[in-house]
């Protein structure tokens, strides 16, 4: 039962635990001095999409997509396959824990389990995910918001549509009523469009955001790749709409983009950006 060990710590995001904490803590304290996190309300998403990149660039989405949530008991985090690593198109990490700076996130073994006993897509897979940093620097945010968090790691290779709708049902026969009820969430990591012009990035990211906010998994994985659009995150964010619509048919409230930028804001290289995005679904 090895523990997967932080592979990017004091490069994508601090590696002392102290300066980690202030930094989301500063995060977290300015979104709710800019009343940017409905007045203090919290709010129960079922699902959050966020980005993956260097703090530098993306924390302040991620933290907007995550400001004054209920963080479930458990968190089923999929992210895309950066590293080509891995045996599996659809790797579990199936126990055992996380380590960041703020301390171990441990695997909820017995979903991850589930999971890989629903059916043949997904299975245990640690290769994949050793050196895939989507997943390790968005844990910080939920270890902050709930210390005792625990999360099923799934890494995702996979643009195929008819694979990601097999995946995303098997997902909620797993689930049942517990995104409804609270017990588990999703968290999606994704960036958006990488590497060009930010007028052209921008013109990307909001034609894939029509189909996320839409909640249409096939316009999503059909636009990408028609229009050249390199969301990282577009079958991890398939599958959980997939998901999505087994679950319930229509959501109780609109899917809400919380924020929207790219890195040329920070490095003001506005001729070569990645985009960053997050997004709430509701049950």
């Amino acid at each position: 039962m090895p523990d997967r060990k932080a592979v990017v710590a004091g490069r994508f995001y601090p590696g002392s635990s102290d300066e980690l904490q202030a930094l989301l803590h500063d995060l977290f304290t300015a979104l709710k001095d800019s009343g940017l996190d409905d007045n203090g309300q919290e709010d129960t998403p079922c699902a959050v999409m966020a980005p993956h990149a260097g703090y530098i660039f993306s924390a302040p989405v991620a933290a907007r997509a995550l400001v004054h949530t209920r963080v479930p008991e458990t968190v089923i985090v999929l992210c895309p396959n950066h590293t080509g690593m891995g045996r599996s198109r659809f790797g579990v990490w199936p126990d055992g824990a996380w380590e960041t700076p703020l301390g171990p996130v441990a695997v909820n073994t017995e979903l991850a389990g589930q999971l890989m006993a629903a059916g043949p897509v997904y299975a245990g897979d640690r290769l994949c995910h050793q050196n895939e940093h989507a997943i390790e620097v968005l844990l910080p945010f939920l270890q902050y918001l709930r210390p005792d968090v625990r999360i099923v790691p799934v890494c995702i290779a996979c643009q195929h549509t008819p694979t990601l709708r097999n995946a995303g049902e098997m997902l909620a026969s797993v689930l049942g009523d517990s995104l409804d009820t609270g017990a588990v969430g999703i968290l999606v990591s994704s960036d958006m469009n990488h590497y060009e012009k930010e007028s052209v990035a921008l013109k990307k990211d909001e034609r894939a955001l029509e189909c996320v906010l839409a909640e249409d998994p096939e316009g999503l994985i059909e636009r990408c790749a028609s229009e050249r659009i390199t969301m990282c995150g577009a079958g991890p964010m398939a599958l959980t709409l997939h998901c999505l619509k087994c679950l319930r048919p229509q959501a109780s409230r609109p899917a809400r983009l919380m924020g929207h930028t790219t890195s040329g804001m920070v490095n003001k290289d506005f001729d070569r950006v990645v985009g960053y995005a997050g997004v709430r679904f509701y049950a």
